[in-house]
């Protein structure tokens, strides 16, 4: 089955639609591979972990899909997506640090 990618892009706008970018090229690879891989995959991207991603799926990669993969590297669309998405994951992990630092200082009255 052909994936539509348009369509794709419509249901993900946003951040939706950038994060789609980034993984594109890998989704072929994951359609055929196990659980396992699958899971490191999402491990990887939720650290942001790229270098990992790309060393553990690039060998299983069609000769096809790893041309796609090197053209997507090089395209502005797929860096300006990537950077988008890491300063989401940023911003997160910061906010996530003051939500936890406010909570433990209500916690403690002030103490800690």
């Amino acid at each position: 089955m052909e994936i539509d990618w348009n369509e794709l892009s419509k249901v993900g706008e946003g951040v939706g639609k950038d994060f789609l970018e980034v993984i594109k090229p890998y989704l072929p690879v994951l359609a055929r591979s196990g659980h396992d891989l699958f899971e490191g995959f999402v491990a990887h991207l939720g650290k942001g972990d790229f270098e990992s991603i790309d060393r553990d799926l690039y060998a299983l990669m069609t000769v096809r899909e790893r041309e796609e993969l090197e053209r997507a590297v090089y395209a502005d669309a797929y860096q300006a997506a990537l950077a988008k998405f890491r300063n989401i994951q940023l911003l997160k992990e910061i906010l996530l640090k003051l939500v936890v630092r406010l909570a433990i200082k209500v916690a403690t009255g002030g103490v800690l």
